[in-house]
């Protein structure tokens, strides 16, 4: 305001004079002035209050020489060379620092930061009482802490990285929740060689926004905390002020899910279930295990990427997929380790960077998914110890975990969510056959469709086994096809594939049985005989001549790994490819304790 140094009164006065100033020379009318004094609250005598102050108001600015305020029609307005005005010279500054750090001169745009901020003696508008000051402190306040981000963004480029790490840390302090902030002495605190205490950093934000508001980093923090985390960050050079999205510069999400089935049928009570776990996830998200289990050829896979694609839209981050090949022609199951590999590549750590040892890569891929959305299908587990390392830890990922066994340790550790697939109703069967068959197929001999379902038994293998066959006859009519799958000396020889023998029911089959220890394998041969639909210990241990607490413990394994279904506690049955399996088994080893063959 000049040379000379003048006081402008009380408060209230104070009030007036501000709002004058900061509207640049245009008018306020006498109602303007009174709502930002006072606002909903003001006096009976306001409008007297404020003609008493503007009075004042001119009689100091003449002991300056020159009284600035005007009155007209439209109200007083104050007018002043707006350079005069130390928030005119601030705002001025910063759209000059703004551009020249959009041009990628960050050491001028430094320089006109500090300058801009040189020019604060504390809040703006301090002890001005009024609905007007309050929102203007409030509107310069954030202003000046844009400027000071874009002053440190810039120090940070210039690689002043230990000078910039001590003044964000106070700064992080006093504004826990302002993300540019925290993102900024992250990346100070890597430069500065201190890589765990920027990751420290990045946890104490995450843990502070999901208590404060329910919500995680945004998608820019959180790939500074990967590269960080996987030593990636590039410095000096960052390009801060050129451009928000210059750090997200990653590849495209992994999106390795195989197709969708064009026409899904059934499973909506289990659909429903998975679609409740995910919708119903506790704050802070958190990752969410859901287990599938069924027998051979029920459809699991196709219910998990089924699943997968349906959720896609939740889990933006991408879609991981591996089938670990627990049961299977290979007898290989595959290696966490190396699978962690191949999960750390497609999630953009580059070869080199991936680490040695089964354990170091689990954090680490725990680690970058900690904070994002990602879903993680392992398809055909072994075992629960196969699956642990493979799993995603805190934050909003789900994992979709299929396997012929059921897996109750993920239960215990992971409180995953079990899901046993059983095999299609009869209804489900007939509109799976009439999309493979045709509409018009299908319709034209209804009851020789609803044959053919009920030949397969709901098993979705048989069911697509038979479409199949049915599509390459497309003039066979279904009763037809009816007949040859009865007409079969073996049951199982209508449910084959010739083009792959690895994708035909008995192969499914014999890939359980060959897991089975002998004593159960030789249970399981046996019970191709039984023609009960009611198993029990009771019943089946004098028949094949071996004591309860020997085959007890055999009928629970076969309805672990689904060879059996257990119907109720200790009651046992098999459905027909079971006991077809089963007795073809027992046609070549009829007696315990021979080797073992696979069909």
């Amino acid at each position: 305001m000049g040379q000379l140094e003048l006081s402008p009164g009380q408060p209230l006065q104070c009030a007036v004079l501000a709002s004058l100033l900061l509207r640049g020379g245009a008018p306020a009318s006498m109602s303007a002035l009174v709502d930002d004094v006072w606002g909903e609250d003001a006096p009976a005598s306001a409008i007297g209050s404020i003609r008493t102050y503007v009075y004042r108001l001119r009689r100091t600015l003449k002991v300056a020489g020159n009284d600035h305020i005007h009155l007209s029609e439209a109200g007083y307005s104050l007018r002043i060379d707006p350079d005069a005005l130390d928030v005119n010279r601030f705002k001025r500054l910063l759209s000059e620092a703004r551009a020249a750090e959009a041009a990628g001169d960050v050491t001028s745009a430094s320089t006109l930061y500090a300058a801009g901020l040189a020019l604060w003696r504390g809040p703006a508008l301090a002890g001005v009482p009024g609905p007007h000051a309050q929102a203007q402190r409030t509107l310069l306040g954030e202003l000046r802490l844009a400027s000071l981000e874009g002053r440190l963004a810039c120090d940070v480029e210039r690689g002043r990285y230990v000078e910039s790490a001590a003044e964000l840390s106070a700064l992080v302090s006093e504004h826990p929740l302002r993300e540019r902030l925290c993102e900024l002495f992250m990346i100070a605190l890597y430069g500065a060689g201190r890589q765990s205490e920027a990751l420290t950093a990045f946890h104490t934000i995450t843990h502070t926004l999901r208590e404060g508001l329910g919500i995680g980093p945004s998608p820019r923090l959180r790939k500074v905390h990967e590269l960080i985390l996987t030593d990636q960050l590039q410095l000096p050079h960052l390009g801060l002020g050129v451009s928000p999205g210059h750090l997200c510069a990653a590849s495209f999400p992994p999106a390795q899910l195989p197709g969708d089935l064009p026409c899904f049928v059934g499973r909506d009570e289990e659909s429903e279930s998975v679609m409740r776990l995910v919708t119903g996830a506790t704050r802070p998200p958190s990752a969410v295990t859901v287990v599938v289990d069924g027998m051979p050829g029920v459809g699991k896979t196709a219910f998990m990427v089924h699943m997968a694609h349906r959720l896609a839209d939740r889990f933006p981050d991408g879609q991981l997929f591996v089938d670990l090949q627990g049961f299977g022609p290979e007898r290989r199951a595959r290696d966490p380790m190396d699978v962690l590999g191949e999960f750390l590549e497609a999630l953009g750590v580059p070869a080199g960077k991936v680490p040695a040892g089964t354990q170091r890569r689990a954090v680490l891929f725990r680690g970058i998914l900690a904070n994002r959305r990602v879903a993680v299908v392992l398809d055909n587990a072994r075992d629960s110890e196969q699956v642990r390392d493979l799993l995603p830890g805190a934050g909003g990922s789900i994992a979709m975990v299929t396997s012929r066994v059921q897996l109750p340790g993920l239960v215990v550790t992971h409180q995953a969510a079990a899901i046993s697939l059983e095999p299609l109703s009869m209804d489900e069967s007939r509109r799976f056959l009439v999309h493979a068959f045709g509409g018009a197929r299908a319709r034209a001999e209804p009851e020789a469709t609803a044959d053919v379902a009920d030949l397969c038994e709901g098993l979705p293998l048989a069911l697509s086994i038979v479409g199949a066959k049915a599509a390459y006859r497309p003039s066979m009519p279904v009763a037809s096809i009816a007949a040859d799958i009865r007409s079969k000396a073996r049951f199982l020889d209508a449910f084959t594939n010739d083009g792959e023998p690895a994708l035909d029911v008995r192969s499914a089959l014999s890939w359980s049985y060959e897991a089975l220890s002998p004593e159960c394998a030789d249970l399981f041969r046996a019970l191709g005989g039984f023609t009960a639909d009611d198993l029990t210990v009771e019943a089946v241990a004098p028949l094949v001549q071996r004591p309860a607490s020997h085959v007890g413990p055999c009928l629970d394994t076969l309805a672990r790994v689904r060879l059996l279904a257990e119907r109720a506690p200790g009651r046992y049955a098999m459905n027909g490819f079971m006991r077809a399996y089963a007795a073809e088994l027992a046609e070549l080893r009829p007696h315990f304790g021979q080797d073992r063959v696979i069909l």
